[in-house]
């Protein structure tokens, strides 16, 4: 149920910045009025690389500060191992504990940090290396089910229905 009303607000925001007739587009402007070009400067609590390009058409960012959720998408060049190993040795310092991570051609990183969770994916494309960052709330969090930096815990599963078995010796 509240992943269902999760999604409709996230329809309505949507819906309603769809509606303000002007493009998702980076907030600030050069002073001959054409846009900026994106920014990091709004991601203080993650490492970025530098001459990491924003991929403004596959990220959706809401909130700013130490408290947006959401999906970065950017691109650099080289190769996968160093963005892993920034991310394995540099979050730690932003304050994220390390849940678990995964080297692969596909690597995962997932870290807590408070309330929140970010799963850093990397991966070798033709344009360079992508990585999506994406951060959501904690399951439970604000609920006190799970927040604060705690796992949450699901609840048990029910016990399966004893079908009705008769038990015969074979001849």
């Amino acid at each position: 149920m509240k992943a269902g009303a999760a999604s409709i607000g996230l329809v309505v925001l949507l819906g309603l910045a769809a509606c303000s007739g002007n493009a998702l587009a980076p907030s600030s402007a050069r002073s001959d009025g054409s846009p900026a070009a994106p920014s990091f400067s709004q991601f203080s609590d993650i490492p970025i690389p530098a001459k990491a390009r924003m991929d403004v058409d596959q990220s959706l960012l809401l909130g700013h500060g130490e408290s947006w959720v959401g999906r970065l998408v950017y691109t650099t060049g080289g190769g996968t191992g160093p963005i892993y190993d920034l991310y394995k040795s540099d979050m730690p310092g932003f304050g994220w504990q390390e849940i678990t991570s995964v080297r692969a051609s596909i690597s995962i990183q997932t870290w807590q940090r408070a309330d929140r969770i970010a799963t850093v994916q990397i991966r070798d494309t033709t344009f360079g290396v992508e990585t999506i960052i994406t951060v959501a709330p904690a399951i439970g969090a604000g609920t006190g089910g799970g927040g604060g930096g705690s796992y949450a815990t699901p609840p048990a599963p029910a016990a399966a229905p004893q079908p009705s078995v008769s038990r015969q010796p074979l001849r």
